[in-house]
C-alpha cells in the first residue's frame, strides 16, 4: 500500500511518498509529473521518500525514467530527500543521484532549488 501527496510550494513541485512502493506507484509518480509539466513548468521537483518503507525494483527503475525526463526533456533540477542509508546507497548505485541532488529534508530541497 502506498499513497502520493503532491504539493506546490514556492513554484516548487513536492511530491511525499509514503508506504510500499510498488510498479503502480512508479506510474502514479510518473502521471503526477507529466501533468504537472503539460500544466505548467515548476521551478524544480522535490521527492521525498522519508515515510516510504519499501521500494521494490520496479518502481525503482520507473523512477530512474522520470527523474532523466525532468533533468534532460523539462531542464529542471531535482531534489531527492528523507531517504534511509540503504536507500540512498541503491540510489547512488543506480545512477540517480547523478541526475538529482540529495537533501535531507523538504525545507533543504526547497533551498537549495530557491537558490
Amino acid at each position: 500500500m502506498y499513497k502520493i501527496d503532491t504539493q506546490r510550494q514556492e513554484r516548487i513541485l513536492v511530491l511525499n511518498i509514503e508506504g510500499y512502493c510498488e510498479a503502480e506507484a512508479g506510474e502514479e509518480i510518473a502521471e503526477a509529473i507529466d501533468k504537472t509539466f503539460a500544466a505548467e513548468k515548476p521551478a524544480g521537483v522535490i521527492f521525498d521518500f522519508k515515510e516510504c518503507k519499501v521500494i521494490n525494483s520496479v518502481c525503482v527503475s520507473r523512477l530512474i525514467e522520470t527523474i532523466e525526463l525532468i533533468a534532460y526533456d523539462h531542464e529542471t533540477d531535482t531534489v531527492i530527500c528523507g531517504l534511509d542509508q540503504t536507500k540512498a546507497t541503491l540510489f547512488k548505485m543506480v545512477g540517480m543521484l547523478d541526475m538529482a541532488e540529495l537533501k535531507d529534508n523538504v525545507a533543504e530541497g526547497i533551498q537549495y532549488l530557491s537558490e
